[in-house]
Protein backbone atom coordinates (compact mmCIF):
# COMPACT_ATOMS: atom_id res chain seq x y z
CA UNK A 1 0.00 0.00 0.00
CA UNK A 2 1.44 3.28 -1.03
CA UNK A 3 0.75 6.70 -0.53
CA UNK A 4 -1.10 8.65 -3.38
CA UNK A 5 0.90 11.26 -5.13
CA UNK A 6 0.31 13.89 -3.31
CA UNK A 7 1.56 12.77 -0.25
CA UNK A 8 -2.33 11.95 1.16
CA UNK A 9 -2.98 8.52 3.23
CA UNK A 10 -4.77 6.55 0.75
CA UNK A 11 -7.80 4.56 2.32
CA UNK A 12 -7.13 1.34 3.76
CA UNK A 13 -9.17 -2.01 1.97
CA UNK A 14 -11.44 -3.67 4.15
CA UNK A 15 -8.96 -7.00 5.31
CA UNK A 16 -6.78 -3.65 6.83
CA UNK A 17 -9.45 -2.42 8.44
CA UNK A 18 -10.38 -5.54 10.24
CA UNK A 19 -6.71 -6.05 11.40
CA UNK A 20 -6.75 -2.74 12.87
CA UNK A 21 -9.81 -3.50 14.42
CA UNK A 22 -8.58 -6.65 15.91
CA UNK A 23 -5.49 -4.88 17.08
CA UNK A 24 -7.47 -2.62 19.18
CA UNK A 25 -10.26 -4.96 20.25
CA UNK A 26 -7.22 -7.35 21.71
CA UNK A 27 -5.51 -4.63 24.45
CA UNK A 28 -8.12 -6.23 26.63
CA UNK A 29 -6.16 -9.65 26.66
CA UNK A 30 -3.08 -8.09 26.90
CA UNK A 31 -4.09 -5.66 29.72
CA UNK A 32 -6.56 -5.09 32.68
CA UNK A 33 -7.00 -1.44 31.42
CA UNK A 34 -7.67 -0.36 34.98
CA UNK A 35 -8.72 3.68 34.45
CA UNK A 36 -6.85 6.38 36.63
CA UNK A 37 -8.76 9.35 38.35
CA UNK A 38 -8.06 11.57 35.68
CA UNK A 39 -9.57 9.00 32.88
CA UNK A 40 -11.81 10.57 30.95
CA UNK A 41 -15.71 9.81 30.93
CA UNK A 42 -16.46 9.18 27.51
CA UNK A 43 -13.49 5.98 28.04
CA UNK A 44 -14.58 4.50 30.97
CA UNK A 45 -16.91 1.04 30.97
CA UNK A 46 -20.16 1.75 32.47
CA UNK A 47 -20.56 -0.65 35.22
CA UNK A 48 -23.74 -2.76 34.88
CA UNK A 49 -25.41 -2.98 38.03
CA UNK A 50 -25.05 -0.28 41.43
CA UNK A 51 -24.88 -2.92 43.71
CA UNK A 52 -22.20 -2.35 46.38
CA UNK A 53 -19.91 -4.68 44.97
CA UNK A 54 -20.26 -2.98 41.78
CA UNK A 55 -18.99 0.18 43.05
CA UNK A 56 -15.92 -0.86 45.38
CA UNK A 57 -14.58 -2.54 42.16
CA UNK A 58 -12.30 -0.60 40.09
CA UNK A 59 -13.04 0.75 37.04
CA UNK A 60 -11.55 0.49 33.41
CA UNK A 61 -11.66 2.18 29.88
CA UNK A 62 -11.62 0.85 27.03
CA UNK A 63 -10.88 2.43 23.44
CA UNK A 64 -13.11 4.43 21.65
CA UNK A 65 -13.61 4.96 17.66
CA UNK A 66 -13.19 8.92 16.82
CA UNK A 67 -13.17 9.78 13.29
CA UNK A 68 -10.34 12.62 13.21
CA UNK A 69 -9.73 13.98 9.46
CA UNK A 70 -6.24 13.72 8.12
CA UNK A 71 -5.55 17.19 8.26
CA UNK A 72 -4.88 16.53 12.37
CA UNK A 73 -1.66 14.89 11.20
CA UNK A 74 -0.17 18.38 10.11
CA UNK A 75 0.64 19.91 12.79
CA UNK A 76 2.80 16.61 14.20
CA UNK A 77 4.57 15.88 10.68
CA UNK A 78 5.95 19.66 11.24
CA UNK A 79 7.82 17.98 14.33
CA UNK A 80 8.62 14.64 12.50
CA UNK A 81 11.39 13.52 10.54
CA UNK A 82 9.34 12.02 7.86
CA UNK A 83 5.73 10.37 7.47
CA UNK A 84 4.49 7.87 10.21
CA UNK A 85 3.56 4.06 8.94
CA UNK A 86 0.10 3.75 6.83
CA UNK A 87 -1.40 1.77 9.39
CA UNK A 88 -0.60 3.62 12.50
CA UNK A 89 -1.69 6.57 10.76
CA UNK A 90 -5.23 4.81 9.95
CA UNK A 91 -4.97 3.82 13.83
CA UNK A 92 -4.68 7.35 15.36
CA UNK A 93 -6.84 8.59 12.87
CA UNK A 94 -9.85 6.11 13.78
CA UNK A 95 -8.71 5.51 17.72
CA UNK A 96 -8.46 6.82 20.63
CA UNK A 97 -7.10 5.01 23.72
CA UNK A 98 -5.03 5.45 26.90
CA UNK A 99 -1.25 3.85 27.52
CA UNK A 100 -1.58 0.21 27.04
CA UNK A 101 0.98 -2.60 28.00
CA UNK A 102 0.44 -5.25 25.28
CA UNK A 103 3.25 -7.55 26.49
CA UNK A 104 5.66 -7.07 23.88
CA UNK A 105 5.42 -3.28 24.47
CA UNK A 106 3.81 -0.90 26.13
CA UNK A 107 2.12 1.30 23.51
CA UNK A 108 1.77 5.21 23.89
CA UNK A 109 -1.54 7.14 24.21
CA UNK A 110 -3.58 8.81 21.84
CA UNK A 111 -6.29 10.44 24.32
CA UNK A 112 -9.01 12.20 23.59
CA UNK A 113 -8.96 15.67 22.80
CA UNK A 114 -8.80 18.38 19.88
CA UNK A 115 -7.09 16.94 17.02
CA UNK A 116 -3.95 15.08 17.72
CA UNK A 117 -2.86 17.16 20.57
CA UNK A 118 -2.89 14.31 22.70
CA UNK A 119 -1.05 12.08 20.53
CA UNK A 120 1.89 14.97 20.32
CA UNK A 121 1.97 15.18 23.96
CA UNK A 122 2.98 11.74 24.34
CA UNK A 123 4.92 11.32 21.63
CA UNK A 124 6.94 14.20 23.06
CA UNK A 125 6.59 13.64 26.40
CA UNK A 126 10.47 12.71 26.81
CA UNK A 127 12.34 15.50 25.35
CA UNK A 128 16.01 13.92 26.01
CA UNK A 129 14.71 10.75 24.35
CA UNK A 130 13.34 13.01 20.98
CA UNK A 131 15.83 14.93 20.84
CA UNK A 132 18.23 12.18 19.90
CA UNK A 133 16.11 9.93 18.32
CA UNK A 134 13.81 12.18 15.85
CA UNK A 135 17.38 13.63 14.16
CA UNK A 136 18.18 10.02 13.37
CA UNK A 137 15.28 9.47 11.81
CA UNK A 138 13.46 7.08 14.47
CA UNK A 139 9.87 8.44 16.19
CA UNK A 140 9.64 6.56 19.65
CA UNK A 141 6.08 5.30 19.69
CA UNK A 142 6.01 2.99 22.78
CA UNK A 143 8.51 1.79 25.40
CA UNK A 144 9.68 -2.19 26.57
CA UNK A 145 7.15 -3.50 29.18
CA UNK A 146 10.34 -4.36 31.55
CA UNK A 147 12.39 -1.27 30.90
CA UNK A 148 12.50 1.93 29.31
CA UNK A 149 13.85 1.26 26.45
CA UNK A 150 12.42 3.00 23.66
CA UNK A 151 10.53 1.48 20.95
CA UNK A 152 10.69 3.27 17.56
CA UNK A 153 9.62 3.67 13.84
CA UNK A 154 12.79 3.33 11.72
CA UNK A 155 11.56 6.49 9.50
CA UNK A 156 14.90 5.51 7.18
CA UNK A 157 14.02 2.40 6.10
CA UNK A 158 10.18 3.48 4.86
CA UNK A 159 9.26 0.71 2.00
CA UNK A 160 7.12 0.81 -0.92
CA UNK A 161 4.06 -0.19 1.40
CA UNK A 162 4.16 2.72 3.38
CA UNK A 163 5.40 0.82 6.92
CA UNK A 164 9.19 0.27 8.51
CA UNK A 165 11.04 -1.57 10.74
CA UNK A 166 10.37 -0.85 14.55
CA UNK A 167 13.51 -0.76 16.78
CA UNK A 168 14.08 -0.91 20.01
CA UNK A 169 16.68 1.19 21.68
CA UNK A 170 19.34 0.73 24.75
CA UNK A 171 18.05 3.61 26.86
CA UNK A 172 21.12 4.30 28.99
CA UNK A 173 23.24 5.86 26.35
CA UNK A 174 20.39 8.18 25.19
CA UNK A 175 19.53 9.47 28.57
CA UNK A 176 22.87 9.80 30.05
CA UNK A 177 25.01 10.67 26.98
CA UNK A 178 22.41 11.83 25.04
CA UNK A 179 23.46 9.25 22.30
CA UNK A 180 22.39 6.23 20.22
CA UNK A 181 23.76 2.73 21.56
CA UNK A 182 22.80 -0.64 20.91
CA UNK A 183 19.61 -1.29 19.57
CA UNK A 184 17.73 -4.52 17.92
CA UNK A 185 14.69 -5.10 15.17
CA UNK A 186 11.36 -5.98 17.58
CA UNK A 187 9.27 -6.11 13.65
CA UNK A 188 9.68 -5.52 10.54
CA UNK A 189 6.72 -4.10 10.36
CA UNK A 190 3.94 -2.52 11.84
CA UNK A 191 1.68 -4.52 10.77
CA UNK A 192 3.87 -7.28 11.58
CA UNK A 193 3.55 -5.83 15.46
CA UNK A 194 0.09 -5.70 15.54
CA UNK A 195 -0.49 -9.49 13.93
CA UNK A 196 2.05 -10.57 16.94
CA UNK A 197 -0.05 -8.62 19.60
CA UNK A 198 -3.33 -10.02 17.97
CA UNK A 199 -1.92 -13.76 17.79
CA UNK A 200 -0.74 -13.45 21.70
CA UNK A 201 -4.16 -11.99 22.66
CA UNK A 202 -5.89 -15.22 20.97
CA UNK A 203 -7.86 -12.60 19.30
Amino acid sequence: MSRNENGTTPEIGLPDQNLLQQFVESFSSHDDLLAADDTPAEMLVEQTSATWDSWSEPRTWKPIVRETDASALVPLYQKLPGRLPVFYEQLVLHWRWLEVDLGSLILFANPPGPGLAGLEATLFRDAVLTETLLPAGYVPFGRSSIKYDPICFDLNRMQADSDCPILQFEHEAILCHAKIGDYQQRWSSFRELMTDVIRNAGV
